[in-house]
């Protein structure tokens, strides 16, 4: 089930993920200047966390921005080749010990306003890049989605090979007759 939810098993190209992260973080920009009359940009960062958090509409889209942004990296490193729920599992663990680590031990952490470490920002921006260029695999790994069984209990199975009246048209259409060519 948690593979239609997150589209674990949907592609997305390099292209496709750009453009859609793109729209989906400036549409969150107009909600958040709608809602708050302040750019996020505006340098009065207090003033904007102030009224985001009194508001449940910023709330909502926030969580809901967050699921969006993981279908779409789910969806990426799935066209990738690499399978999602290990790889988006890993990489959210490592992100909450990377926190743990910067709020246990302040020194480590980039500087006194932020909760990661070098660590934990540069395997974010790695894996950030890796999704961003890293070129699609472009066909599944996957077994088909029909089971196939060796008995002929009532399930066919199509063959890879053509059948044999098929190649024999193919051949005399292609001028060979009797195993001659012309």
């Amino acid at each position: 089930m948690l593979n239609y939810i997150f589209g674990f098993n949907a592609r997305m190209g390099r292209l496709a993920f750009f453009f859609c992260g793109f729209v989906a973080g400036i549409g969150f920009l107009m909600l958040v200047y709608g809602i708050t009359g302040n750019a996020p940009a505006s340098g009065r960062t207090d003033v904007l966390l102030a009224q985001a958090a009194s508001s449940p509409a910023l709330i909502f889209a926030f969580y809901g921005m967050l699921v969006v942004c993981f279908m779409l990296q789910s969806m990426r490193v799935r066209d990738i080749g690499w399978d999602p729920v290990c790889v988006m599992a890993a990489w959210i663990a490592l992100m909450v010990l990377d926190r743990a680590v910067a709020g246990r031990f302040p020194e480590y952490a980039l500087t006194y306003q932020h909760t990661t470490t070098v660590v934990g920002a540069t395997v974010n921006g790695v894996m950030n890049l890796v999704l961003m260029f890293w070129p699609g695999s472009g066909h599944s790994h996957e077994a088909s989605p029909v089971p196939r069984e060796s008995s002929n209990d009532g399930m066919f199975e199509r063959s890879s090979a053509p059948a044999a009246t098929g190649s024999r048209v193919a051949r005399i259409a292609n001028g060979e007759f009797g195993g001659k060519t012309r």
